[in-house]
């Protein structure tokens, strides 16, 4: 197991269906639900350092996650040619 990079390899997931999509719950995680989503919630240790993992999954997406890393590569490319 590399207990540096936060790997899920032996941990197994589980599997929930919503919505007609799978979604894997890892036994050392939380998980949220209500009314605007789920939330992971995940405690990640590297180099000896613990770092604490939040994710957010909304019902209702805004933006796909294309969208949204085109917007922040789009960000950087403007702060950079100022």
């Amino acid at each position: 197991m590399n207990k540096n990079a936060g790997f899920y390899g032996e941990t197994l997931p589980l599997t929930r269906q919503q919505d007609g999509k799978v979604m894997p719950i890892y036994r050392d995680a939380g998980v949220y639900f209500d009314d605007t989503g789920m939330r992971t919630e995940r405690q990640m240790k590297i180099n000896g350092q613990t770092f604490f993992v939040t994710s957010v999954f909304p019902t209702v997406a805004t933006a796909t996650p294309t969208e949204k890393i085109i917007k922040l590569i789009n960000l950087d490319v403007m702060k950079r040619a100022e």
